[in-house]
C-alpha cells in the first residue's frame, strides 16, 4: 500500500511540475502584458514572449520583461502549497545565470529532498534589450533636450544590469546623459565624455541613478541634451543585459536570441 501510494504522490509531483513548465514556456500569461499590470489584475503568469502582430505566445521564446518580473508566489501558486522548488534558467553555452527563483519558507533544501523531480527544456531568450530610445538626435540651432522612459522594479534589478550606450558618441562636441535627474560629477554621462571614439557605453549603477526598485514597476527618466555645434548627431540607447555581461559584448544592432537552460526543480515540503 505504501509503495502505491508513493507512486501516485510521484506521479502527482511530476504532473503538476510539467503542467506548471508548459504555462510558463508555452503562454504569455492572462492578460499577455501581465508584468506591466498590478497584482490584481493578473489572472495567470506565463513566460513566452507575445507576438503582437499575430496576437500568439512565441513558445519557448522567453520575454526578458517577464523573466524579470516573475516571483516566487507566482510559480507557487501553479505548483500548489504542498511543493517547494527552484527554477533555473542558465545560458546554454556558458552556464551563466539568468534567473535563479526559489520557494519561500521551505521545510527543506532540494538537496535534502529524498525525491526530486526536474523538468528541463531548452528555450531562447534576448540576450539583451533595448528599453529605451533616443535615436537621430540632431542639432540644428538651439541645444535640445529629449526625455525619454523605461521600468524596473526589484525583481528586474536582481535579474538584469543597465547600460547607456551612445553608437556616434565622435559626433558630439557637448552633450550628456542623465538617469532620474543625478546631475553634476553623478551624471551617467558628463559632458566631459564628448567627443569620444564610438562607441561610448556607461553603466548605469542602480543606487546612484537612483533606479526604481520597488515591488511593481516604476519608471526611470533618461535625458539626453546636445548643446555643440549645429550638425552633432546622437544616438542613445539604455540596454537591458543578464547581470555580469561584459560591457563589450553590447551592441544594439545585434540583438539576438541565444539558447539558455530552464530547469524547474520540484519536492514536498
Amino acid at each position: 500500500m505504501f509503495d502505491t501510494q508513493d507512486v501516485v504522490y510521484r506521479s502527482s509531483m511530476e504532473r503538476s511540475a510539467q503542467d506548471t513548465s508548459n504555462a510558463l514556456l508555452k503562454t504569455s500569461g492572462t492578460p499577455y502584458d501581465w508584468e506591466t499590470r498590478g497584482a490584481s489584475q493578473v489572472k495567470s503568469v506565463g513566460l513566452a514572449k507575445y507576438d503582437s502582430s499575430n496576437k500568439l505566445p512565441l513558445e519557448y521564446v522567453l520575454s526578458t520583461d517577464k523573466v524579470g518580473a516573475i516571483t516566487p508566489a507566482n510559480v507557487q501558486s501553479m505548483l500548489g502549497n504542498q511543493y517547494s522548488f527552484q527554477l533555473l534558467i542558465t545560458t546554454l553555452k556558458t552556464g551563466k545565470t539568468i534567473r535563479d527563483l526559489n520557494s519561500v519558507g521551505n521545510t527543506k533544501t532540494r538537496e535534502d529532498a529524498p525525491d526530486v523531480v526536474a523538468v528541463e527544456r531548452i528555450v531562447s531568450i534576448s540576450e539583451f534589450d533595448i528599453v529605451a530610445e533616443l535615436k537621430n538626435i540632431r542639432l540644428t540651432k538651439s541645444p535640445i533636450t529629449l526625455t525619454e522612459y523605461f521600468p524596473t522594479n526589484r525583481a528586474y534589478l536582481d535579474a538584469f544590469d543597465y547600460y547607456v550606450y551612445v553608437d556616434n558618441s565622435d559626433k558630439v562636441s557637448s552633450g550628456w546623459v542623465e538617469i532620474n535627474g543625478v546631475t553634476g560629477n553623478q551624471r551617467v554621462v558628463p559632458t566631459s565624455e564628448f567627443p569620444s571614439s564610438p562607441p561610448l557605453i556607461r553603466y548605469i549603477d542602480p543606487v546612484i541613478q537612483q533606479l526604481k526598485n520597488g515591488e511593481t514597476l516604476q519608471q526611470n527618466r533618461i535625458q539626453t541634451r546636445l548643446a555643440g555645434s549645429p550638425g552633432d548627431t546622437m544616438n542613445v540607447y539604455v540596454i537591458r543585459v543578464p547581470k555580469g555581461t561584459p560591457s563589450q559584448d553590447i551592441n544594439p544592432e545585434n540583438i539576438h536570441g541565444v539558447k539558455a537552460k530552464y530547469v524547474l526543480y520540484v519536492w514536498t515540503r
